[in-house]
């Protein structure tokens, strides 16, 4: 057993909360998917507001990351928070400064950490899930194209997904949802098949716990987890259960208590994770600087688009903390 493998099974083992006061950092993404709905103010980055309801629901709160910054901005968000959360979204991976290359800076970052000894989880949702195997792979191209949008799908658990940290602890109920009831949120163009989890090499450094099938029978992988680094993702989105609320998803959001257990279950989970960090800013108005309390939320369902609300912000908001 390798070194590393040794030092994150010391890490899971023994960590306990470091922190009752979390604090998670969510990757902003390029606003050009919303820019159309904003004729009168040019945006640069967003962030959808159901991720920052999401991690608040379970004890946590929010610092707004930015795009287009150096590597010493992403060390030190690393440094000061005691999570990242990389949301999924509608943008590409080729961008020049954009949501990989931030993310690619955040995960060298977050596995200096851990190699490091200090315990740091990172979780990727939909396009975050995708990126987190981007990154690992140094840009390859492991996706597939995958027609699975705008529906909700239960998971199918490979045979030993209660080995796993995401679901070891879950109980009968959240488990017996999660495989029988519509209750995981797709909508994505890619996705990761085991195909090419195993082909690329994937398979050395993380597990999945479950699949799907999109609509034309191809199989992906809808959870998984790094076996070296409190580093997960779902390829679903659990933050739309509770959080999205646009009329137009009506008939493939699930808003029904138990699809509202599941959902915060995986919130819980990862800032339960975070707690076994001890990262703080040094200062506690530092802190009350990078909060995203500071900003203010635009309501985009009324404008017609896929968010309830997101958080928008300028080129100025990007440059000044």
């Amino acid at each position: 057993m390798g070194l590393r493998c040794l030092l994150f099974i010391w890490l899971a083992a023994s960590a306990v909360s470091a922190t009752t006061m979390p604090v998670i950092g969510i990757l902003s993404q390029e606003a050009k998917s919303l820019q159309k709905y904003f004729p009168d103010v040019q945006y640069h980055s967003y962030i959808a507001a159901s991720y920052v309801k999401y991690i608040e629901s379970a004890g946590a709160r929010v610092v707004p990351i930015w795009i287009g910054r150096d590597e010493q901005y992403y060390s030190d968000i690393v440094n000061k928070t005691n999570g990242i959360l990389f949301p999924g979204g509608a943008t590409w991976f080729y961008d020049k400064n954009g949501y990989a290359d931030a993310g690619e800076m955040i995960y060298r970052a977050a596995i200096a950490s851990n190699e490091a000894g200090r315990f740091f989880p990172l979780w990727g949702t939909c396009l975050g899930m995708e990126l987190i195997f981007h990154v690992e792979l140094d840009g390859v191209n492991v996706r597939a194209d995958c027609d699975s949008h705008k529906i909700s799908l239960p998971l199918k658990f490979v045979s030993d997904y209660r080995q796993s940290r995401m679901f070891r602890n879950a109980s009968d109920q959240v488990i017996d949802v999660l495989s029988k009831e519509d209750v995981t949120v797709n909508s994505h163009m890619f996705c990761i098949t085991p195909t090419n989890f195993t082909k690329f090499g994937l398979d050395k450094s993380f597990k999945y716990m479950s699949t799907n099938e999109d609509v034309n029978g191809l199989t992906f992988i809808s959870s998984f987890e790094s076996t070296k680094y409190p580093f997960y993702g779902v390829q679903f989105h659990p933050e739309k259960n509770s959080f999205e609320f646009v009329h137009k998803q009506d008939s493939y959001v699930n808003h029904s208590k138990d699809a509202v257990t599941v959902a915060q279950y995986f919130a819980n989970f990862f800032v339960e994770q975070a707690r076994k960090n001890e990262n703080s800013f040094p200062t506690p108005q530092e802190e009350y600087n990078h909060l995203i309390y500071n900003f203010q939320t635009e309501f985009l369902a009324s404008k017609g688009a896929s968010y309830q609300q997101a958080y928008m912000f300028t080129q100025a908001d990007n440059e000044r903390r």
